[in-house]
């Protein structure tokens, strides 16, 4: 189904917002995202609505629209809470991933651990891709939900920290042995692969904010 002007503005103020070309604490100006996007005050009003639900955009009355702050607390809290989920759906996904959804999981993790360290936006989106195929292959909707909710919160975190960090902090070879152990069907080292996974990253994108 054809996405709506809506969905399309949201997506498209979601993306700026965590590649943070809207950076914590910016106001937010509807007429400058009307012009920008080329969509009406509806649509870009509706999709405001939606981030602000997700947390990535604040409303103070008589003030305007803010994109939300970042704090450190914020890094640790979110992480305690994805560590967890990621783990559950790690789990879940070895019990339950089709054939094609693992073979798009093989290739993700393969294309991961290829891509040159230096090219960071690039291994952002692979890994998006990759925990995508997770999330999906638990078949469960509010997990699901859940999950995206905090990795879009963790990707802003990601986009202001990575630049910075050096090409050895980055664990090429993880998104392998998660998979494998998912292809495995090994419910517990799937979720302790993707534990540690997150445990990691979150260390290293601590030391640089």
């Amino acid at each position: 189904m054809p996405k709506t002007d809506a969905e399309k503005a949201y997506l498209a103020i979601k993306d700026k917002i965590v590649r943070t070309e809207l950076i914590p604490g910016a106001v937010i100006n509807e007429a400058d995202l009307m012009e920008d996007l080329h969509y009406g005050r509806t649509p870009i009003r509706e999709a405001l609505k939606r981030l602000q639900v997700e947390d990535l955009v604040v409303v103070k009355p008589r003030r305007g629209i803010f994109v939300s702050e970042l704090a450190i607390t914020d890094l640790s809290q979110i992480f305690e809470v994805r560590v967890e989920l990621e783990a559950l759906a790690a789990r879940l996904a070895s019990q339950r991933i089709s054939p094609e959804r693992l073979k798009q999981l093989e290739e993700l993790a393969e294309e991961y651990q290829n891509a040159p360290p230096s090219q960071k936006d690039q291994l952002i989106s692979l890994d998006g891709k990759f925990h995508g195929v997770i999330r999906e292959a638990t078949h469960n909707r509010f997990l699901i939900s859940n999950l995206e909710h905090y990795y879009n919160l963790s990707l802003r975190i990601w986009y202001l920290a990575l630049p910075q960090a050096a090409a050895e902090d980055i664990d090429v070879g993880a998104h392998l042995e998660i998979y494998q152990a998912i292809a495995d069907g090994d419910p517990d080292r799937a979720a302790s692969r993707v534990a540690e996974h997150i445990r990691e990253f979150h260390k290293t994108i601590k030391e640089y904010l």
